[in-house]
C-alpha cells in the first residue's frame, strides 16, 4: 500500500504570513515612538557605546 504524499512547507508559509502581519502592525502602530523605531534607536545607542569601549585604549 502506497502512502499519499503529505503536504510539506505549509507551516513555514503560515508562520511567514503571521510574522509579516506582526511586523506590519508594529511598523504602522500609532504609538509614539513606534516599537520598531524604539528598537532601532536602542541598537544605535548600544552600538555607539560598544564602539566607544572597543576604541578606548588601555
Amino acid at each position: 500500500m502506497k502512502r499519499s504524499r503529505l503536504p510539506r512547507g505549509q507551516a513555514m508559509t503560515e508562520y511567514t504570513v503571521v510574522l509579516l502581519f506582526v511586523v506590519v502592525g508594529l511598523i504602522l502602530s500609532s504609538m509614539d515612538p513606534s516599537p520598531v523605531q524604539a528598537l532601532v534607536d536602542a541598537l544605535k545607542s548600544a552600538w555607539t557605546a560598544f564602539s566607544y569601549v572597543i576604541s578606548y585604549s588601555v
